[in-house]
């Protein structure tokens, strides 16, 4: 079961070279111009698995400490979930979706950046549209 810690307020985008070319719209999100839109009210979990026993807690892994007045990890997370759920619908495969991840998590120095590429690799989803 999803345990869903953060919702959006606004919409977010973010841009990467793997968006180039592509053009995808859902009730989430769009992809055009290079750029991912990600619209307001999407919720995630953050880096998982994260559990929530007995609804009193969260435990998993973490998103690291508030920066600016949200988990270090909190738009990394965001981004790497959505490309991971809609990952049936989208015309990227693991190794890209890990990629964003990995050069959206050095842009914020992560100091668990190879760690955290590494778990997505190994513990992520594989089953994606454009399996490798």
């Amino acid at each position: 079961m999803s345990v869903y810690l953060y919702t959006l307020s606004a919409p977010f985008s973010y841009s990467h070279y793997h968006f180039d070319g592509v053009t995808f719209s859902n009730e989430w999100i769009t992809i055009a111009d290079g750029i991912l839109t990600i619209k307001t009210a999407y919720s995630w979990d953050g880096c998982t698995p994260k559990w929530q026993p007995f609804g009193l807690f969260t435990i998993g892994t973490p998103d690291g400490a508030l920066r600016f007045g949200k988990p270090w990890l909190y738009y990394q997370s965001l981004v790497h979930d959505v490309l991971c759920q809609f990952r049936h619908q989208l015309p990227f495969n693991q190794e890209q979706v890990t990629q964003i991840f990995s050069e959206h998590m050095q842009g914020t120095k992560w100091p668990l950046h190879q760690l955290y590429t590494n778990a997505v690799t190994i513990f992520g989803p594989s089953d994606f549209q454009n399996h490798i």
